[in-house]
């Protein structure tokens, strides 16, 4: 789990160049191991190969064992001149011995092999030492000779199979050459030792021993089973060239064990059969195994020098396409590698590019494969990207132009709501004092109604006077008429007359402003009645004018009378009107006082109003500050 989390912080090119390690070690690992594996094959193909040598000096030391056998059993029984011939034979058999001891030194086989050889030989010496002197001097019988020359194979077989074992050749990994090693290298050298012992004992003419016969027949057809097993193990374990090898040798094989078996079937019935005859086939038998062993021994050469050639073919290969192919694993890692980078990289600067606001480079395409792809997605999002930041930008210039328009109408309307609000007040304060006034009117109003009403009762009362007035005017015309009938006892009667003008000042006083005529021709006639006596005449025709004036007077009252008659109906009307009036400064103030109270709702709208207008020019001010820093935020981006 923590490698993990540590290779989360690894680059691309550190996962490739692992991946790659991997790769050309999982590649080189088992490329060794094959290498490695031929090489085990060519170390064992060698030693095997090395151990041939020596075998065929066995065969040799074997061959001039069996020759020397058959000499000796002669010599010592039918042919006492073969003596010679048999001593001639163990020198042989000790020059194969000391070849075998030469081959052991050449160097081919190891030092533990060539020990435990030498080991093995020293008795085999010693024992044919022993052998050839017997023979050459003491006395020796036929079946001395033939145990101690068992003896000498027994210690010969031991070293053949020390040798087969310790060079590998009977750890051959292969069924079919293990098989023909076994046929060829362990069982045919006893076949061939086996046919030598009744060789040997149809030369001295031991047939009628029966027992040593069938013990040695016994030997025979044990090995020479074995050989022919191992020999058909080999052709059904083996490959076609094999089989053409081995195949002619498995005849030869069988048809050798045929010939003996009949020969000896055949000696077996016939008491008289002739020895040298039961002999010649016998050693014609053993030839023929002699050359079927060198058979097998040449097809073991060849095979394992197949093998060899195969092996060192093979480890050439390897060592030939193995660097050729890591070479050109290297090369593939590394180009897949730097194509896989190179986009990788280009991407990493493009997006590198874009988060830094820049989209004014072209994004490379034109691969084909994933990353090219990738490439082109990225194009394309750049494209979008820059149309959006193009969009944006413009979006956000028409933003701050009309936030910008916004703020000088908001600031606009503030400034006309401050003055509606301040016009709406002085509007407030106005409607407030014509509130006040059409109040003041009303009860003024409601005072012109009163004295109105008291105007029209006063003129009524007026009218009332004037007519009476009228009718008074009226009498005194007709006492003036009397005065000028009587104008002519003026004198006597001055004291009446003074009297009369007293009351005609009293009159006119109560006339008022029309009466004050009167009231100076009162005091003229008081002043005419002190001097009565003295101008009568004057009275007289100040009489005669006085009744005129007296007409005219009545007809002046009369007309006042009509006027405050026409005055009366007027301010009748004039109430009327004033109540009227009344009535409507009540309706008036009513509405005023609406008007007021919808004012001060007005006034206190356009406050909220201005309010608003407030918060719309902060809302429109932030917005400014926010279209600007959009649109500083948008010019980061190079298109």
């Amino acid at each position: 789990m923590s490698l993990l989390k540590f290779s989360e912080h690894w680059s691309l090119r550190t996962r490739l160049t692992l991946v790659a390690v991997l790769s050309l070690v999982m590649g080189i690992l088992p490329s060794g191991m094959l290498l490695r594996q031929y090489a085990e094959e060519l170390g064992i193909v060698a030693e095997e190969q090395s151990g041939l040598p020596s075998n065929r000096a066995w065969q040799a030391v074997l061959s001039a064992l069996q020759e020397q056998r058959v000499l000796g059993a002669e010599a010592l029984s039918t042919r006492p001149e073969a003596k010679p011939q048999a001593l001639q034979a163990g020198a042989r058999t000790n020059k194969a011995i000391d070849a075998l001891e030469e081959s052991l030194g050449s160097g081919s086989l190891g030092e533990k092999i060539s020990t435990r050889q030498r080991e093995l030989i020293q008795p085999l010496r010693q024992q044919q030492a022993a052998l050839l002197k017997a023979l050459a001097d003491g006395p020796l019988d036929a079946p001395k000779l033939l145990g101690a020359h068992a003896g000498l194979a027994s210690t010969a077989f031991e070293g053949i199979t020390a040798l087969n074992a310790d060079t590998g050749l009977l750890l051959d990994p292969e069924a079919a050459s293990y098989f023909a090693i076994v046929a060829g290298l362990q069982a045919a050298p006893r076949v061939q030792d086996a046919l030598s012992e009744l060789a040997a004992l149809a030369r001295s003419a031991a047939v009628d021993d029966v027992g040593s016969i069938a013990a040695a027949h016994t030997r025979y057809r044990e090995h020479a089973s074995q050989m022919q097993s191992h020999l058909q193990f080999a052709l059904q374990a083996g490959d076609g060239s094999l089989k053409e090898r081995l195949q002619p040798l498995a005849d030869t094989a069988r048809t050798q064990r045929q010939q003996v078996d009949d020969t000896l079937a055949a000696a077996a019935k016939d008491v008289n059969y002739p020895l040298d005859q039961l002999a010649a086939r016998l050693s014609e038998a053993g030839a023929v195994q002699a050359r079927l062993s060198d058979q097998v021994m040449e097809t073991l050469d060849a095979v394992l020098q197949q093998r060899a050639q195969s092996a060192k073919l093979h480890r050439n290969l390897v060592i030939v396409l193995l660097p050729t192919a890591l070479a050109l694993m290297i090369f593939v890692m590394v180009r897949s590698i730097r194509q896989l980078l190179i986009p990788v990289r280009q991407m990493v600067d493009v997006t590198e590019r874009i988060a830094a606001g820049d989209l004014s480079q072209a994004v490379p395409t034109g691969r084909r494969d994933e990353l090219g792809r990738v490439l082109v997605a990225l194009d394309h999002m750049q494209q979008r990207l820059r149309a959006l930041v193009e969009r944006i930008h413009g979006d956000a210039s028409s933003i701050r132009h009309a936030v910008q328009e916004i703020a000088a109408g908001n600031q606009d309307l503030a400034d006309r709501t401050e003055q509606a609000a301040a016009r709406l007040q002085q509007t407030a304060s106005n409607v407030q004092a014509l509130t006040a006034a059409v109040e003041h009117s009303r009860d003024s109003a409601r005072d012109a109604e009163s004295l109105a009403q008291s105007a029209a009762a006063v003129a009524a009362e007026g009218g009332r006077v004037v007519n009476e007035v009228v009718t008074t005017m009226r009498g005194i015309d007709e006492a003036s008429r009397h005065i000028a009938d009587i104008t002519s006892l003026i004198d006597g009667i001055a004291f009446q007359t003074n009297i009369l003008a007293l009351n005609a000042a009293v009159e006119a006083a109560r006339a008022g402003e029309s009466g004050r005529g009167f009231a100076v021709v009162a005091g003229e006639v008081r002043a005419l009645a002190q001097r009565s006596a003295q101008a009568a005449r004057e009275i007289k025709a100040l009489i005669a004018q006085s009744v005129d004036r007296v007409e005219v007077g009545t007809s002046q009252a009369a007309a006042a009378g009509q006027s405050v008659q026409g005055i009366l109906g007027k301010v009748q009307d004039m109430s009327r009107l004033i109540h009227d009036m009344a009535e409507q400064t009540r309706a008036e103030a009513q509405q005023t006082a609406e008007v007021g109270d919808a004012v001060q709702a007005i006034d206190a709208m356009t406050q909220q109003n201005a309010a608003l207008v407030e918060q719309a020019a902060a809302a429109a001010d932030s917005l400014r500050s926010q279209a600007q820093s959009m649109d500083e935020t948008v010019n980061t981006f190079r298109l």
